[in-house]
């Protein structure tokens, strides 16, 4: 048996201890295929490490280890649409918007409640199947550890080596757990293993983070857009009856991850009022009055506090069908790619972004979450 996977493409597959590696076979055309250029050209320079439950448990960051269960925040969502429709009632007849109490929580604040230990014991094993990790901030004593949980019967001295010499960043698969979901639905384990593997590379992509500065993925919020994002990312490599296999896929995992389609619905730039506010002032009035009307009616309500997913959506529809500069909204390109490279802007200005600018990833957030859970 061939203990290193040795495949036909520039890219590196060890098998650091997992028996179950032996099924992965990254030698087919339909993996390749399906990716974009960005997508390929992380997949070439990324190493994947094919690793049994005991060294994924060990190698996942404890701090990444909560879940949102869809079923009990259900409630929670359902009461905070209903708490937006009566503020924009209220704010329909003040004209005013409503500022938030001192102490007064939100969305985020009030599920951090949910953020438990048991969301994450049923969701581990659809959630912790694959990573993507910088190995640098580990040591050499936590590496052999994860070395001395594998099967040394499919691991070779090549695989440890690599393991133990490369600081960059890496992906990890958990084959056993790719075989166990890929058995329970009655699908194959390489449509399983090609999903999980397009969402990692996802995490590649959108990796802009400087070191040191503040990660949004701890909070909420963040992990929402984050896992929404790369879901969408791994999604729209399929088509047909295999892409309904991943939204399947995809139902069985916690409620961040679940805002893959809804990612697609709305620009987030259009959630930064002031940001729209500027722009539009420069070339608003080469419109005629119908498009006029319809967008300062749209910014109106932005700006009195109606909530925002509701109204950017209108916006992103009427946006989509005038021709304005490619610079700024790419009617040309997918909604969900013109996201993902804000999220990745954002990321790497996150240590100077203005407060108006997080408050658009939240709401954007707020939407994914909704959306995806409903």
């Amino acid at each position: 048996m061939r203990k290193r996977k040795t495949v036909g493409v520039p890219v590196q597959v060890y098998n650091l201890g997992s028996p179950a590696g032996a099924q992965m076979d990254f030698e087919r055309d339909e993996l390749w295929s399906r990716m974009d250029a960005e997508m390929g050209k992380k997949a070439v320079s990324l190493p994947v490490f094919l690793v049994n439950p005991n060294q994924m448990n060990m190698l996942y960051p404890r701090e990444y280890r909560r879940a949102l269960d869809p079923e009990r925040i259900r409630p929670l969502l359902q009461e905070e649409v209903e708490r937006e429709a009566r503020e924009r009632d209220r704010e329909g007849e003040l004209e005013t918007r409503r500022e938030p109490q001192e102490g007064e929580q939100d969305l985020f604040d009030r599920l951090k409640r949910y953020e438990e230990e048991e969301g994450w014991l049923k969701y581990s094993r659809v959630v912790a199947v694959g990573l993507y990790l910088r190995l640098g901030q580990h040591n050499q004593q936590f590496q052999d550890q994860v070395l001395q949980l594998g099967d040394p019967n499919v691991r070779t001295a090549e695989a440890e080596n690599a393991f133990l010499n490369h600081q960059l960043p890496t992906i990890f698969l958990c084959c056993e757990r790719i075989v166990n979901w890929a058995s329970r639905l009655g699908i194959s384990h390489h449509l399983v293993m090609d999903k999980v593997y397009y969402h990692e590379l996802g995490h590649a992509i959108m990796d802009t983070l400087p070191d040191g500065a503040p990660n949004p993925y701890l909070e909420s919020w963040g992990r929402i857009v984050e896992e929404s994002l790369a879901n969408a990312v791994a999604f729209r490599c399929f088509r047909g009856r295999e892409a309904l296999w991943v939204q399947r896929l995809i139902q069985d995992q916690p409620a961040e991850y679940r805002g893959y389609a809804a990612a697609g619905q709305l620009l987030v730039s259009l959630l930064d009022v002031k940001f729209l506010r500027d722009w539009f002032r420069e070339w608003l009035h080469e419109y005629d009055l119908y498009w006029w009307h319809r967008i300062e009616y749209a910014l109106a309500r932005l700006e009195r506090g109606a909530w925002h997913p509701e109204v950017a959506r209108a916006l992103t529809e009427v946006l989509r069908n005038l021709p304005m500069p490619l610079t700024q909204i790419r009617s040309h390109e997918r909604i969900d790619s013109q996201n993902i490279t804000e999220w990745r802007r954002f990321k790497r200005r996150i240590a100077r972004a203005e407060p108006w600018i997080h408050q658009a990833w939240k709401d954007f957030a707020k939407h994914l979450l909704i959306e995806g859970v409903s």
